[in-house]
């Protein structure tokens, strides 16, 4: 961790909250050994070194049996809190639900410190369970919530910490207390530390980020301004959270802040969180969440199996006759010893990440069983303690820490609860079979148990290693790998096609040859069609270090030279009738938008990326539908999922709060007209809420140097002409679907669209003349004729498009005023005619198009003798800004 960060970012108060929350895995851990070190005391094994006292008795009897049942209880109580835990921790609030578990922190203990026989014992060892399966619940995404956004691993991992902080008091107080009657007083010190936690929480505070997803952005921007301090910038940390900032609603509930009827009757304001939160049946019916959940129960169950319980809780009998008197010692230098590794290795979660730390911890845990095992059975002692220790240290290295992390990355803030209460629960049951079954298992095999405890570790190790994806430095669930996809990568076969054909050398062979293709067994070479390549160049993945197309700054207000295309005098009316996700084969999703107009009978569509663009006349409110109405044509926020009833939550929060949230942005023309105005210093440093974004490096376009003036931060906009030849039949006629494949591609990366973008799909086949003229077209071309000509030959216009539709559509998504977007086109005449009559749609960039044939010198792309062509009539007749240098 670096040292400016760790100043930069801590306060007292951070400290204070953070210790007060971590109180609860730290009786957990406690809970976990208290009965290891006093157990011959406790179950009269030893003759006793005081004299009974008279109201309770000195020792219960029991055997290995009932030893078992009674350690188990514990387990079996952790089950039902970790259960409990998750849908209270989304319905009620982290710390109310921290709360909670400190009344059975409390109570449990004095059952415990007062049984006079097994079964008191055994019911205070359940409900002091309860306690601690809702704590590592409900702290670990206490903590993922309410620590820096960078240091989260490190952090995270002082659950693990204080759980071995716990362990180590307990074998502390069990080395010195264990005899007479003074076992009772090891127990009672749970219930003061439970005492004391629940004391300190009523200073503490409730997650922030917790508090934004419900709605209380204000109270939740103060609460992270009192644990980050004065000096932090808390903006970019709230828009990692995925929710709107206090001080201006962003992303895609932006647009459903419209002007609503004051006197409409108010809900509460947790309504919106209790309908958005999962329950544990809906995870794990969840597409998505399921295989999630799986991957996070199995990470925790390995915790479990891998044997590091059968150390914790039982290691002083197990090694009392190979050490002797050593045994107690032993596991009192085990558990500091696994608080010092579990706190060198924090920083390495974040360094090298989960799933490095927990497959080196399952290899550690495994050879180390091994070697144990054959300790026990052969009697060397130093073989043994050696093996212990290696055994505990490679615990704390990565699988003692990180499960309690992954389930708070591996899944949306709505199924952090459910996922986390279905991960413990799973913890729980393992921890269960070990505390029941180990002490028979150990009694039958001795050291030969942990050969099961070794097979076991290389089972997790290769599981890991093929499921669990790496969730180290992703801010979303958006940015993760698939899971069961180890590595990132793009797929290479398709639907029986063979994507890494594109990368063999066969220039020798026509690519428009058929009978070589049908020889060789290959596709078409140039496969423009989006069922097979979206959003990426066919035949080559995404580099692995984006870089920013080239582009221009323009103010068409400021140009007189030369005529002005004719425009429209009044903008069409547009209605987005619906819209839908469509998941992509390359991982990322695109938002579908139908839209009708009182201009044409066509369905012209919008094609979103991103959460921040939304259709207003999709999201206003029509008489008389009903919340599953509005859900299925699309206007509803986040996603959907079984068992969704609403659709509204901002307008649940708005009523909630009993005020209006600002009004989204008008747009009428007249107010347009007002208020659109170029910004002469606009892209100066500093300009628009000073959030410009550099390019990533002076050379970091891929057809050039990307001016110093680019802003990322504004939308992309590509306008699109359907050509059906295009995008559906590999056409090399033309570079049409190349160009919605490359346009796709690059809003998707949020690094290079971080504000998403829109592809506004318009019906005019044919340069707006109709697909059969166009075909018409296409043999006057062979016949020697150009675009231009064979167009004006059929007694066409050169070129018949209009662009009225994708203005008002780019209005109705949000798109215009003066802020500006970025315009995918080599088009000079698209860019004044996509600004509409009065300019209300403002153009602050033109992103270039460059052939992907040029870009990579003829090894991809649509490549053929009449695309060259075609190019040249852009470039000669349509005076496109474009030429083979770039």
């Amino acid at each position: 961790m670096d040292p400016r960060t760790w100043f930069r970012d801590l306060t007292p108060y951070f400290l204070y909250i953070l210790f007060i929350a971590t109180l609860g895995p730290l009786l957990f851990g406690f809970h976990l050994a208290e009965l290891n070190a006093p157990e011959d005391i406790i179950r009269c094994k030893k003759e006793s070194l005081r004299a009974t006292a008279a109201s309770l008795p000195q020792c219960i009897q029991m055997d290995s049996t009932q030893w078992g049942a009674v350690g188990s209880m514990y387990t079996l109580g952790g089950l039902l809190g970790a259960l409990s835990a998750g849908p209270l921790a989304g319905r009620y609030g982290r710390q109310r639900t921290m709360e909670f578990t400190t009344i059975f922190f409390a109570l449990g203990p004095v059952f415990e410190a007062l049984a006079p026989n097994i079964g008191v014992m055994a019911f205070g060892r359940l409900v002091s369970g309860i306690g601690a399966g809702g704590s590592v619940v409900v702290v670990p995404i206490y903590i993922s919530e309410i620590a820096p956004p960078a240091e989260k691993g490190f952090f995270g991992a002082l659950t693990q910490v204080m759980c071995n902080s716990g362990i180590l008091i307990a074998q502390l107080l069990g080395y010195f207390l264990s005899r007479g009657q003074y076992w009772r007083i090891i127990l009672a010190v749970g219930g003061v530390i439970g005492l004391g936690q629940g004391l300190g929480l009523l200073f503490s505070v409730e997650s922030p980020k917790y508090l934004a997803d419900i709605g209380s952005q204000g109270q939740a921007k103060k609460i992270l301004r009192t644990i980050r301090g004065e000096q932090f910038d808390l903006e970019e940390e709230m828009d990692g959270w995925g929710v709107e900032s206090s001080d201006e609603v962003e992303d895609e509930e932006q647009t459903l802040l419209t002007d609503e009827d004051r006197n409409e009757q108010p809900t509460t304001k947790r309504q919106g969180s209790k309908e958005d939160t999962l329950s544990i049946v809906q995870v794990l019916r969840h597409p998505e969440y399921k295989k999630a959940a799986l991957a996070v129960v199995m990470v925790m169950v390995a915790q479990q199996l891998s044997g590091i319980n059968s150390i914790v809780m039982y290691g002083v009998s197990l090694l009392a006759d190979l050490l002797q008197s050593n045994s107690a010692l032993l596991n009192l230098g085990v558990s500091a010893i696994n608080i010092v590794v579990t706190a060198a290795s924090a920083p390495l979660v974040d360094k090298l990440g989960r799933k490095t730390c927990l497959l080196n911890s399952l290899a550690g845990m495994g050879i180390s069983a091994l070697l144990l095992a054959i300790g026990i059975i052969k009697s060397i002692s130093i073989l043994s303690a050696v093996a212990v220790l290696f055994f505990v240290s490679s615990f704390g290295l990565g699988l003692g820490p990180v499960p309690f992390i992954l389930s708070s990355e591996l899944v949306g803030p709505e199924a952090v609860g459910a996922t986390q209460s279905i991960a413990l629960g799973a913890n729980w049951i393992a921890t269960f079979v070990v505390a029941q079954f180990f002490p028979m298992a150990s009694e039958a095999l001795h050291g030969k148990v942990y050969f099961i405890f070794a097979a076991l570790s290389a089972f997790f190790f290769l599981f890991i290693s093929w499921y669990v994806p790496e969730t180290k430095g992703k801010k979303t669930i958006d940015e993760l790998p698939p899971l069961h996809s180890p590595q990132p990568s793009s797929p290479r076969r398709l639907n029986g096609f063979d994507l890494n054909s594109a990368h063999h050398s066969n220039s020798h062979i026509n690519p428009l040859d058929g009978s070589h293709r049908a020889l060789l067994h290959e596709p078409p070479p140039s496969l423009i069609s989006p069922a097979f390549t979206p959003p990426a160049t066919p035949g080559f993945a995404t580099p692995s270090r984006p870089r920013p197309p080239k582009s221009t700054p323009v103010d068409t207000s400021t140009q007189d030279d030369g005529p002005a295309p004719h425009l429209l005098e009044t903008l069409p009316q547009v209605d987005c009738e619906v819209r839908a996700r469509i998941p992509t084969t390359t991982g990322h999703e695109m938002w579908l938008h139908v839209y009708r107009n009182n201009v044409d009978t066509k369905e012209h569509l919008a094609i979103i990326f991103g959460n921040a663009i939304r259709s207003r006349s999709l999201d206003a409110a029509r008489p008389g539908e009903t919340e599953l109405d509005r859900m299925t044509r699309g206007a509803y926020v986040g996603r959907l999922y079984p068992g969704r009833t609403s659709s509204r939550r901002v307008e649940e929060i708005k009523r909630a709060e009993g005020v209006l949230p600002k009004q989204a942005p008008k747009t009428t023309l007249s107010s347009i007209q007002e208020g659109v105005k170029a910004d002469p210093g606009y892209f100066e440093e500093g300009g628009v809420s000073g959030r410009r974004s550099r390019a990533l490096s002076s050379a970091s376009s891929e057809s050039g140097d990307l001016p110093e003036n680019s802003n990322l931060d504004l939308p992309l906009v590509r306008i699109h002409s359907e050509c059906y030849t295009g995008e559906t039949v590999w056409s090399a006629r033309c570079d049409c679907g190349e160009q919605l494949d490359e346009a796709a591609r690059l809003m998707a990366d949020p690094t290079l669209s971080p504000s998403g973008g829109a592809i506004i799909y318009l019906r005019q086949e044919g340069r707006g003349i109709g697909l059969g003229e166009k075909l018409k077209a296409y043999n006057l071309q062979d016949l020697g004729n150009d675009t231009y000509e064979a167009n004006v030959m059929l007694r066409h216009p050169a070129d018949a498009r209009s662009y009225g539709l994708a203005t008002a559509m780019l209005m109705d998504l949000g798109l215009g005023g003066e802020k500006g977007i970025r315009l995918l086109t080599n088009n000079p005449d698209k860019v004044r005619a996509v600004e509409g009559p009065g300019r209300e749609v403002v153009i602050r960039e033109r992103v270039a198009m460059i052939p992907v044939a040029w870009k990579t010198g003829g090894k991809a792309g649509v490549r053929s003798e009449e695309v060259e062509k075609y190019l040249s009539t852009k470039i000669e007749k349509f005076k496109h800004m474009l030429s083979q240098q770039q």
